[in-house]
């Protein structure tokens, strides 16, 4: 996947609009990351759509990702086998049509900085419950580095 801001799950092509991320420092289940991406698909059958609203997201929530906090992540790739952290029982990934669905085998790469974001690379497998059967997703998009965050309180 060559163009920026695009993501490919199966055969449906998306527009990524949104892409974000941040430490989370603290959280019920200890510290971790959120990444958050959102699109519209560009080729759903608008006469039987398979994504009700058009859009996706994809995210995780305080995952316990291993990596660190740091000046600058450029270079920074991870792989995620199966789709949680077998320590915490947390998962890693997820694929949001109106419900969420479980992204495994997951490669993340942040490719390089442009002032406060990151171009970055994901990669994983998406539950069968999405379209019938896992599908290949693959994503290269922007994505802002916002402020460390805690979800206590």
């Amino acid at each position: 996947m060559a163009e920026a801001n695009r993501m490919r799950l199966g055969r449906f092509e998306f527009a990524i609009d949104h892409g974000s991320f941040r430490r989370i420092t603290a959280c019920w289940s200890g510290p971790g990351w959120d990444f958050n991406f959102s699109g519209a698909c560009l080729n759903d059958d608008p006469d039987e759509p398979t994504f009700l609203g058009g859009r996706i997201g994809v995210y995780c929530d305080a995952a316990p990702l291993p990596f660190a906090k740091a000046a600058d992540y450029t270079g920074v790739a991870v792989e995620l086998p199966g789709s949680y952290d077998e320590d915490s029982g947390e998962p890693y990934f997820a694929v949001d049509v109106g419900e969420s669905y479980e992204v495994s085998d997951a490669r993340l790469r942040l490719v390089t900085r442009d002032g406060g974001r990151y171009l970055i690379e994901l990669s994983g497998t998406a539950s069968a419950a999405v379209l019938g059967r896992p599908e290949r997703l693959e994503l290269l998009a922007w994505a802002d580095e916002l402020p460390d965050h805690s979800h206590l309180g």
